[in-house]
């Protein structure tokens, strides 16, 4: 996926200003605002939910293609309270029901410009929105509308309870200014950040916006329950765009990343705990920061799904499983590649329990999913129609899929292809079973049960590979039954010990 830039500046014409719609309009797409007095409006939009921001109205307003008009969209409303829902914010309370257990018909719209608030891309609003997320919070909740526009935050807005970020898409863009030595602080978080357990901010969503900040880390939520992050859009970031931390019941749906971070060990998504002594994770006040409360809380029933992963910058990691605690994780329905370690990776050494791969292609990265270095004490890991696959031969690397440490693993409708070292490795794991699952072009061995596995291998192909199509190593015990071979070194090498493959 290509980096979008804009092809018309947010806040590039003015009141006052000549100019010829006619060609600004051939040099936009529907991803940017156009902006200019309503007199220059044109008749009829190109597209449907065209937006136009009448400069001298401060008005947005959006062409339905239905209705063949223009409809009002966002503006400026009484600062004294919020702005009264449009027919476009009714639809959205509707769909908010389904975002996050909040408040629907009673949920007031906050639209930040009626609050002075300016998205301009020069004046810096942090503290502002803060304040505004705190006057939510105290009416119980609501939903907060943030127009088109580029939105500095000087310091790390904290989200309450029951309340939902909404902006206009890619058209909408957060970005977090950072005093050197400080960045990768948070551009957003949520209250009880400093809490125990899960006893933060709960029942919130950040939806439609734009993350463009190359001095923070994104989204954190912290200590927080109920969290749903929707069609966010990851542009560059210093370590990450969201970085769940110490949470549970988290979604992240419609994540598209294009940039990763340019600090140490970065990736798009990471999911984290704070465990004991962790000194990152971090809000930002504008003057100091305050790190996230570390009792090692697990971070616990979050989803990943529908998402793309497709970094111009080559970051190290796609998804990043952090430190010990990550339980019941559930990757889906996504795409990673242009990854210089892994698209998933999980620490060595770190616990996990119930982590599940499924419908996710992970092309074109150093290496697919790394799971390793762990003797034991992991629990469950189901990977399920995934594939793993590197044409360039310079950029494979280790291993395409491995994985140690686990108590109950299931592997299916799995193909990893390309020049890594060993296609398939597994150390350190009971109740094995792999099934329908193809291997090749290693350059040593397709299947490699190195130490401690006990397995079963199914319906399987070894290919293109240097050594072995399956090598048993020691202290490991495989049944295998149903395995085709193709251009391998040696089928089978054993120095473990096999066992009969009994079906049922």
């Amino acid at each position: 996926m290509a980096e979008y830039t804009p092809r018309l500046e947010l806040g590039t014409y003015e009141q006052g200003e000549e100019w010829d719609h006619t060609d600004a309009v051939e040099a936009v797409d529907e991803h940017a605002i156009v902006r200019g007095p309503i007199a220059e409006r044109p008749a009829a939009g190109e597209y449907d939910d065209e937006l136009y921001h009448a400069t001298d109205q401060g008005i947005t307003w959006r062409w339905d293609a239905e209705s063949e008009d223009w409809t009002y969209f966002s503006g400026k409303g009484s600062a004294d309270r919020p702005v009264p829902g449009t027919s476009h914010f009714e639809g959205a309370n509707v769909e908010t029901a389904r975002i996050v257990d909040a408040r629907t018909a009673e949920s007031p719209v906050w639209n930040v410009e009626a609050h002075g608030i300016e998205g301009d891309g020069v004046t810096e609003v942090g503290q502002a929105v803060h304040d505004l997320l705190g006057r939510v919070a105290e009416a119980g909740g609501g939903i907060v509308y943030f127009p088109p526009g580029r939105y500095l935050l000087e310091r790390t807005p904290l989200v309450g309870d029951d309340t939902i970020l909404l902006g206009a898409g890619r058209a909408t863009v957060f970005e977090g200014h950072r005093p050197e030595g400080e960045e990768g602080r948070a551009l957003l978080s949520n209250r009880g950040y400093d809490a125990t357990g899960y006893e933060g901010a709960s029942n919130w969503a950040v939806c439609d916006v734009r993350i463009d900040s190359p001095k923070s880390t994104g989204i954190m939520p912290a200590h927080a329950d109920g969290v749903r992050l929707e069609n966010v859009y990851g542009d560059r970031i210093h370590y990450h765009h969201i970085d769940v931390v110490s949470s549970k019941n988290v979604v992240i749906d419609g994540f598209r990343a294009t940039c990763g971070g340019e600090g140490d060990s970065d990736a798009p998504v990471q999911f984290d705990n704070q465990t004991a002594g962790t000194a990152s994770n971090s809000v930002w006040d504008g003057r100091e920061d305050a790190l996230v409360a570390d009792d090692d809380t697990p971070t616990r029933n979050c989803t990943l799904e529908n998402f793309e992963i497709d970094p111009s910058n080559g970051p190290d990691y796609g998804v990043h499983l952090h430190r010990d605690g990550n339980e019941s994780i559930t990757i889906t329905d996504g795409y990673i590649s242009g990854c210089r370690h892994s698209a998933i990776r999980a620490d060595t050494g770190g616990l996990l329990a119930d982590l599940t791969i499924g419908s996710v292609s992970c092309l074109e990265n150093a290496r697919g999913i790394s799971l390793g270095h762990r003797e034991s004490g992991r629990r469950e890991l189901t990977i399920d129609n995934v594939t793993v696959r590197t044409d360039d031969d310079g950029l494979a690397a280790g291993s395409g899929l491995y994985a140690a440490g686990f108590d109950g693993a299931a592997i299916s409708n799995v193909v990893v292809d390309g020049a890594f070292t060993n296609a398939i490795l597994f150390d350190d794991t009971t109740d094995l079973k792999l099934s329908t699952v193809t291997a090749k072009g290693a350059d040593d061995q397709a299947f490699r049960f190195r130490e401690n596995v006990d397995a079963t291998l199914t319906t399987a192909r070894a290919a293109d590979c240097g050594d072995a199509g399956v090598y048993i190593g020691a202290d490991s015990e495989v049944a295998y039954g149903g395995v085709t071979f193709d251009d391998v070194g040696s089928e089978v090498v054993v120095d473990g010990e096999t066992r009969d493959w009994i079906t049922s």
